[in-house]
């Protein structure tokens, strides 16, 4: 059973809107993003969802995959996540616990996958095209002077986003934003672990669940529509708890 508890903000109901801006740094993995305008869904403040999210998967051990529609607003707080509530009482299995903290959000399901055990949170109506696209071959194996410095989830995102069957799909369906590039490293450094190995023949979606073998935690993909109604896409992971490391 798990049992946590959280110090809880300031607020004036359980259902959390958009709230405080939190001072911790979230590495965007697409740059520009088109702004959402008329959207009513996501738009919660990552420092109020984010760390439920992370404490409820890390303190059960398991990892999992946060699917839903939002604002991609990139003047607030990014990602928004879908609206939440906050709990008196974290007792129970992980998936029990998100459905109860989502429950101000009709679309969202948690369920738990019967192999592997990750815990998915998928909005019922939130296109899975993207992330069904089939990709032929991936290599995680980088080689050269920057191997060891540009490691990190978000890298091995950046390589799985510039395989040429996911660039395809998203020109032909027009899913921006198309400015993709490395710009910052992100979670990078020396002493972070690296993903390895290669894939062959996998969805996006199986793509992203390796990423989560080397880096513990979840992956979000956020859709968004803008006022002339052009979707945006993004990505990004979170750890929960310590990676593990390359086996010597």
């Amino acid at each position: 059973m798990l049992k946590r508890r959280f110090s809880r903000p300031e607020t004036n109901g359980k259902e959390v809107a958009v709230m405080f801006s939190c001072k911790f740094l979230i590495v965007p993995i697409l740059f520009i993003l088109t702004p959402c305008f008329g959207q009513d869904r996501g738009g919660v403040d990552p420092g109020v969802a984010l760390p439920i999210v992370r404490n409820v998967l890390g303190t059960a051990q398991v990892s999992g995959s946060l699917e839903y529609w939002g604002r991609c607003d990139f003047q607030r707080s990014y990602p928004d996540f879908p609206k939440i509530r906050m709990l008196s009482d974290y007792s129970g299995s992980p998936q029990e616990v998100l459905q109860q903290v989502f429950a101000p959000d009709p679309q969202m399901r948690v369920t738990r996958d019967a192999q592997g055990g990750k815990i998915r949170m998928v909005e019922t109506d939130v296109p899975s095209d993207l992330l069904d696209v089939k990709i032929q071959y991936i290599s995680f194996n980088l080689k050269g002077p920057g191997a060891k410095i540009f490691t990190g989830p978000n890298i091995a995102l950046q390589i799985i986003l510039g395989s040429p069957e996911v660039r395809a799909f998203r020109s032909e369906h027009d899913i921006g934003p198309f400015d993709d590039g490395f710009g910052w490293p992100g979670s990078s450094g020396p002493n972070k672990a690296a993903v390895s190995g290669e894939l062959h023949d996998v969805t996006l979606s199986q793509a992203l669940d390796y990423v989560l073998e080397t880096f513990p935690g979840f992956w979000v993909y956020e859709n968004c529509r803008n006022n002339k109604g052009d979707r945006t896409v993004f990505f990004g992971f979170f750890e929960t708890f310590q990676s593990r490391l390359p086996q010597q």
